[in-house]
């Protein structure tokens, strides 16, 4: 029986630069808002550092269009995970992908409060 992975930063960075290179990923903030707002976003991520205004803005219009969305890494893990520069946002245009990575980021974010909980 084959094993599940166990959830890195490493993986949904991973995971990210897989998106973009199956071009299921844009990113850049009016990229990103535009898509949004075609209806066109299965998962928004926004970094955890950045503008905050940018990224209270993205978070505005996400609501505004139902889409879902995750804080998760750095600005440059983001840009690094798809080969380009700093990015605060990006935009997963598939639905399945955007799934997927949601329930990543929520697998990592319980393994890092009960991680914090032990201490």
């Amino acid at each position: 029986m084959k094993k599940d992975r166990p959830v890195t930063r490493e993986r949904i960075l991973s995971t990210i630069g897989l998106s973009f290179r199956a071009g299921l990923l844009t990113s850049g903030f009016d990229a990103v808002e535009l898509a949004m707002r075609s209806g066109a976003v299965g998962l928004l991520i926004l970094s955890q550092d950045g503008s905050t205004k940018q990224k209270e803005k993205l978070e505005r219009v996400a609501k505004d269009e139902d889409v879902s969305f995750r804080y998760f890494g750095s600005a440059e893990e983001l840009g690094r995970a798809i080969g380009k520069d700093s990015r605060i946002a990006i935009a997963i245009l598939d639905q399945g992908m955007g799934s997927k990575l949601s329930e990543l980021i929520d697998e990592l974010d319980k393994i890092d409060k009960s991680a914090k909980k032990a201490e």
